[in-house]
């Protein structure tokens, strides 16, 4: 009978994709992000480089996911989030998750914050230039 501590790993070897690297993250702690790496260069069979640009950019997916969730409950359309959203350093915030230097909702809290930030900005902008104008 195998332990259940492995039941993810043989899980995430079966699956391929999105899915085998979600499998990875169930119940990790942070310290646990650098490991993954080495997890996914077997899933994939890829040198530890590309595993960590794997690992990046599933944590780039999935904070864009959360910020435009949160922009569009605020009320931000979807060409203002792409717009506003290129000025984000996602990627960065993305890679420092991966390392384990972050947690993902810290990272999106950060992000959402600019995002707001950088909208008040455009809006108070505007509203000047509408009053004299």
């Amino acid at each position: 009978m195998q332990n259940s501590n492995d039941e993810p790993n043989v899980k995430s070897l079966r699956l391929r994709g999105r899915r085998a690297v979600d499998v990875e993250h169930r119940n990790k702690v942070k310290e646990d992000e650098v490991r993954i790496n080495v997890k996914i260069s077997n899933i994939y069979n890829v040198d530890l480089e590309e595993a960590k640009d794997i690992h990046i950019n599933y944590h780039s997916d999935r904070i864009l996911f959360f910020l435009l969730g949160r922009a569009k409950k605020s009320g931000m359309t979807d060409s203002m989030f792409i717009d506003r959203v290129k000025n984000l350093d996602i990627y960065e915030h993305a890679s420092m998750v991966a390392q384990g230097e972050l947690i993902e909702m810290a990272a999106v809290d950060v992000l959402y914050k600019e995002l707001c930030e950088a909208e008040s900005r455009g809006n108070r902008e505007d509203r000047y230039i509408n009053f004299y104008g």
